[in-house]
């Protein structure tokens, strides 16, 4: 018993016991006595059937489709690397992967990663999006409790008219009041599954929010150190530029103080001269470039443009790649790439999504009811007459509307079957990525060493057209088409290792690096 049924039902003995003569005063008390018997009883059942209601509704199995993990066919290996003997192939190493860039040497470019993990914008966005997602997981499991909501309310009634002569509405001939307040409950029973198959989307849709913020992660490591490469290689070029323009401004002094003393003619000095004007025009271009890629390292670190200008503005070496690289098996994508895990948790909340649909084929139960105290006066509100309990069981079938609920089931189907083609998709473009990769790296190393191997034998052709010139074995032409060469080669050359370091970057990228699978922690 609780404790104010057993406080009353001792008043009523202690009464009894003192009235003991009263027969009538006996009666009522044994009628009081059973009525509280009887509303014990009746709770003890309703709380009965409610347990057996949840018993039912656990024991439901979830209608719909269960989600299995798509099997794809990989390759068995990559592409082998054929740059050179001293280049090769490794196992992918776990953090050699997640923290890629550091293989590269490079503590300038290390301290700029770091920077933009901590203040890009698009990584922020990101993380706001896995935020959203893990609240509506939360708003999916509140789903399975009961919604409960507390009220109170008074109400004054009066009736009649008020006596003449005097308006006061408190003189009409007749009023009632009302107290009522309690708590309303209404709680649906999940006998089909349907929350259920809410709730497994939710939590993959968390998961590929989750995926989409390593996704960007790892996008965002490889543009801020493709952009830093690509400024390191402009500005090469632009100390390469400079150097044949001084070089040829020198021998340009030259050709004038023949042309003065009449041993040369002024041909020779204004193709010279051209040569020079021609050189300089490249300048702008280099500085351009290099301010665009300043700009954009400062956009990905979420700062202000301008603001990496004293920090970046000398010139500094291009990142060169060690001798061996880790690329692993072909099936470690699948594992690694956050596009492809971001994928299949989108096809895995779409597959629940399909079982929530089909739960409304199927009745549906809802429980309502009200607990709480009403009376008629304020001093009665807290009487044993007060409390108030309803209980209103609900059902809805499904009968007119069932082909609509299965047209959406269509609807649902039909968005699965893109999700898995595009999930099958993203499988295939990633390991085109990783071959292409491979052989870009692989054969940008050849071509670098075909460069090298120009740009010294163009160093060399000008020092002979420059020594043949001045014992006037050949003319200026020679001169000239020599310095154009070894300009040409030597800007290919630096373009051709920046490319390297590029392409490096890319197979990184493309191998999901910049993440720990392992460590596996959430955003």
């Amino acid at each position: 018993m609780q404790p104010a049924l057993l406080k009353n039902n001792r008043d009523c003995l202690k009464k009894m016991n003192r009235e003991s003569k009263k027969p009538v005063f006996r009666r009522i008390c044994n009628i009081d006595l059973l009525k509280r018997s009887a509303m014990k009883k009746f709770y003890r059942i309703k709380f009965v059937a409610i347990i057996i209601l949840l018993a039912v509704s656990a024991g439901c199995k979830a209608v719909g489709p269960n989600y299995a993990p798509v099997r794809v066919n990989t390759p068995a290996e990559w592409p082998s690397i054929e740059a050179s003997d001293s280049v090769g192939k490794r196992t992918a190493e776990t953090k050699a992967l997640a923290e890629w860039w550091t293989t590269l040497e490079d503590p300038l470019l290390s301290d700029l990663v770091k920077k933009a993990l901590a203040n890009n914008k698009d990584l922020k966005i990101a993380l706001t999006r896995v935020r959203q997602s893990r609240a509506a997981l939360g708003v999916a499991n509140k789903q399975l409790d009961p919604s409960v909501s507390g009220s109170a309310l008074y109400r004054r009634t009066q009736s009649g008219m008020p006596t003449s002569g005097n308006e006061d509405p408190a003189l009409f001939s007749s009023g009632n009041d009302y107290y009522d307040a309690g708590f309303d409950a209404s709680w649906e029973v999940d006998l089909f599954g349907k929350k259920h198959r809410s709730i497994e989307a939710a939590t993959a849709e968390l998961e590929a929010s989750e995926e989409g913020f390593r996704s960007v992660q790892v996008s965002l490591i490889s543009e801020t150190a493709s952009n830093y490469v690509r400024l390191r290689t402009y500005q090469k070029q632009l100390e390469i530029v400079r150097r044949n323009l001084e070089l040829q401004e020198k021998a340009l002094a030259v050709l004038e103080d023949l042309a003065a003393v009449g041993l040369i003619s002024d041909l020779q000095v204004q193709q010279s001269r051209y040569n020079i004007e021609n050189t300089k025009s490249r300048i702008p271009g280099y500085r351009i470039s290099i301010e665009e890629s300043m700009n954009t390292l400062a956009i990905l670190l979420g700062e202000m443009p301008g603001d990496l200008h004293r920090e970046l503005s000398d010139s500094g070496p291009i990142p060169v790649p060690g001798v061996e690289i880790a690329v692993g098996i072909p099936a470690d994508i699948l594992r690694r790439r956050p596009d492809i895990r971001n994928a299949e948790r989108m096809l895995a909340a779409q597959t629940a999504r399909i079982g929530a649909a089909t739960a409304d084929l199927y009745p549906a139960f809802t429980l309502s009811g009200f607990l709480g105290m009403t009376a008629s006066s304020f001093s009665a509100f807290f009487s044993d007459d007060s409390p108030a309990v309803s209980i209103a069981p609900f059902i809805s079938l499904p009968i007119f509307n069932r082909d609509k609920i299965r047209d959406q089931i269509e609807i649902q189907n039909a968005i699965q079957e893109r999700y898995l083609i595009e999930y099958e998709t993203i499988v295939l473009d990633a390991i085109r990525e990783v071959r292409d990769a491979i052989i870009a790296y692989g054969e940008e190393q050849k071509r670098y060493r075909i460069l090298e191997k120009g740009a010294a034998d163009a160093r060399s052709a000008l020092s002979i057209a420059d020594e043949q010139f001045r014992s006037g074995l050949v003319n200026f032409l020679n001169v000239l088409d020599a310095q154009r060469s070894l300009l040409s080669f030597e800007e290919t050359q630096i373009s051709s290792q920046g490319t390297i370091t590029q392409n490096l970057i890319k197979l990184y990228k493309s191998l999901g690096g910049g993440w720990d699978p392992e460590a596996h922690g959430r955003p």
